[in-house]
């Protein structure tokens, strides 16, 4: 393959990241995570996978859900924790997996950074992971 062809695959290869925005700061721990497909396909669902670690039960909170289109953000949507998890609250100690799929909406193009953040009811951060997506 020549250099063409590596920057090529290099290019692929970073239309789309997740991350923990939280710096080391969140209370819940990312063993790992995955965004599928990668890259993104305009018009079909793209799944957020996470396995999880709950170090201590957590009986409410808050999902805070924020977006960039293009650097232009848009604005966040607050939900209950309780709601965004399956079996609802209180979360419980130990392992937690979470699957979610999002659509990709075939009009789109260009960048676009879904933020997911989770805080406790003393306002302390729980979880906060970022996915940059190119589409």
């Amino acid at each position: 393959m020549g250099l063409l062809g590596l920057l090529g695959a290099a290019y692929i290869a970073s239309l789309s990241s997740v991350s923990d925005c939280s710096n080391g700061a969140s209370q819940i721990k990312i063993n790992s995570m995955t965004f599928q497909p990668d890259p993104p396909v305009k018009g079909q669902n793209s799944t957020l996978t996470l396995d999880l670690n709950v170090p201590t039960e957590i009986q409410a909170g808050t999902a805070t859900y924020s977006f960039t289109y293009n650097f232009i953000p848009l604005s966040p949507t607050v939900e209950d924790l309780c709601t965004q998890v399956p079996g609802g609250c209180p979360i419980k100690a130990g392992p937690l997996n979470l699957v979610s799929s999002y659509p990709i909406d075939s009009s789109l193009r260009g960048t676009i950074v879904a933020k997911i953040q989770w805080k406790d009811t003393a306002n302390k951060q729980l979880l906060c992971v970022s996915i940059t997506m190119k589409v």
